[in-house]
């Protein structure tokens, strides 16, 4: 039903968003979807950013240097 989409959808936005809410359907999930949901958690609390980049891979060198030098105070 959609009230039931809705109430997923909600717990799902939570999850990524860790705000702490629930509408209460989560104890009625099957442990398959539990796991969903604490994956939901682990990449919100983590920023999808981290997450895309960790999975892209190594990166390119570089093509140049920053320039290094020891300042001298006083």
């Amino acid at each position: 039903t959609r009230s039931s989409f809705l109430g997923h959808l909600f717990e799902v936005t939570s999850a990524i968003g860790t705000v702490g809410l629930s509408t209460g359907v989560t104890g009625s999930l099957a442990p398959a979807s539990r796991l969903v949901l604490i994956a939901c958690m682990l990449v919100g609390r983590l920023g999808p950013l981290l997450i895309a980049e960790s999975l892209i891979g190594t990166r390119k060198p570089l093509a140049y240097e920053l320039p290094e030098e020891r300042i001298v105070v006083g």
